[in-house]
């Protein structure tokens, strides 16, 4: 696990309480600066993080979707390499990058599929969003062939100011008796894969 420190603005008045994660996750501490206050940057295995720290972190997803985030949803995730940033421990954002594979035609690439991002509604506005998806997609790149990711259409426009491109073609899922089914999303979601390899965004995953 690696954890950075990077400055934000100094957060205005909340209306919901911290969302704390344990000083006692294990990690490396760097440093990032991001127009403000110093917070740290987590990069963490699932093993890394103590129960507290998932809790609050799943806690942080479902308020930040609401109604939209289905109950089995945050299993999708929790096996990826997170990314939270904390200021003295409170939780203000994360995001999840889980390897599954993606398939176009007869080629199968290794990918970082982007889950959980949600920032505490009382601290969007500072680039927090962003600056969680810097850590997550540098993931990718590092360790990963592609990035994709669903999302709901009220972020569309982030994740295109990034370089994600929409993927307009069919998508289904390969069960594990090698069946597939379409692929179930979210109401008013769109599906993004990272900039790609030559022959195109795949159209299958597991």
């Amino acid at each position: 696990m690696r954890s950075l420190n990077a400055t934000v603005p100094q957060p205005g008045q909340g209306v919901s309480p911290p969302l704390r994660s344990s000083r006692a996750i294990r990690g490396v501490v760097h440093s990032a600066w991001n127009s403000g206050a110093m917070i740290d940057v987590v990069t963490a295995e699932p093993a890394e993080l103590n129960r507290d720290a998932l809790e609050a972190a799943e806690t942080l997803v479902r308020v930040a979707f609401g109604d939209r985030f289905r109950t089995h949803d945050w299993l999708h995730g929790i096996n990826g390499v997170h990314v939270l940033l904390t200021d003295d421990s409170e939780l203000l954002a994360h995001a999840s990058v889980v390897t599954r594979t993606l398939r176009h035609g007869d080629a199968a690439f290794t990918t970082g599929y982007v889950e959980g991002v949600a920032v505490r509604a009382n601290q969007q506005g500072r680039g927090l969003g962003a600056l969680v998806m810097d850590h997550a997609e540098a993931i990718i790149r590092a360790h990963h062939k592609l990035g994709a990711l669903n999302a709901i259409e009220s972020a569309a426009s982030f994740y295109a100011v990034r370089g994600w491109q929409l993927w307009a073609g069919h998508t289904q899922a390969d069960t594990p008796a090698e069946y597939s089914t379409p692929t179930p999303q979210m109401t008013g979601s769109s599906s993004y894969p990272m900039p790609a390899p030559s022959i195109g965004s795949p159209n299958r995953h597991r």
